[in-house]
């Protein structure tokens, strides 16, 4: 790996080297000003989808998936450990009841049918569902639906359970980025977050998602874990720069979120 000559200027290490929010809502948490009714709830998604429509622009929705088979320990996520895979289709059905309640009231309400532009998947590990289950959620959401030409649709994955026919069902259905949870390569550190999983696993679900015609593939990076080093975060970087990902989001540790 090779640095540039031109060395960072300090005042950039003071402006970003600062905590944000934790943008696990939105708006986040600081700008909460009151406790909506579902009434109340319904309406203001009816009018925004309204205000939408008269733009040109569809709606973003995300999709919590939050099964994971073991817990990596700086997770903050909602999520339910379990190995369990049984419990996935159940899962995918509720959600498409209470996709198909806010259909039949949004209509009534709306003017319009509902337009999407984008579809985020997240957990928890998305791909913990099977293929069939993810096919069978994508079509259950997108069936009634009306797609903007410039949609975009994500996925979070884990390199340790995403097979080649995960990341085929979603790309049939026009999912295009894909984001990796990486946190660190070294096995030390690894090992105490309790998310082992090695270069070549990486590799192997990047160069499938390319395969198949996904254009951005994004690695989650955290610093700041137990037991890193210098050293170690060098070598984890030497490993992002060899598997070349499209975009990387660098995180800190948050220690107190669980």
């Amino acid at each position: 790996m090779s640095f540039p000559d031109k060395k960072p200027h300090p005042d950039l290490f003071k402006k970003y080297n600062i905590q944000g929010p934790r943008y696990t809502s939105y708006p986040t948490v600081p700008y909460w000003s009151e406790n909506p009714t579902p009434e109340k709830w319904l309406e203001t998604i009816a009018q925004a989808q309204d205000e939408g429509a008269a733009k040109g622009v569809g709606a973003a929705i995300y999709i919590h998936i939050p099964f994971c088979e073991s817990l990596c320990t700086y997770c903050g996520c909602n999520t339910r450990i379990s190995r369990n895979h049984a419990v996935g289709m159940p899962y995918v059905e509720t959600v498409l009841k209470e996709w198909a309640l806010y259909q039949t009231r949004l209509k009534e309400l709306s003017g319009n049918r509902t337009r999407i532009t984008e579809i985020h998947l997240g957990g928890g590990t998305p791909t913990f569902l099977s293929p069939q289950e993810l096919g069978t959620l994508l079509k259950g959401i997108l069936d009634h639906v009306e797609v903007t030409t410039d949609f975009e649709f994500s996925v979070e994955a884990d390199p340790r359970v995403t097979k080649r026919e995960h990341l085929s069902v979603l790309r049939e259905v026009g999912f295009k980025r894909l984001s990796l949870g990486i946190q660190d390569f070294d096995p030390t550190v690894q090992n105490v977050v309790h998310r082992i999983q090695s270069e070549e696993q990486v590799h192997e679900v990047t160069q499938t998602a390319r395969e198949l015609g996904y254009t951005s593939v994004n690695y989650d990076l955290i610093y700041g874990l137990p037991f890193q080093t210098q050293q170690s975060i060098h070598q984890t970087v030497d490993a992002v720069c060899r598997l070349r990902p499209d975009r990387i989001a660098f995180y800190g540790y948050a220690s107190s979120c669980r």
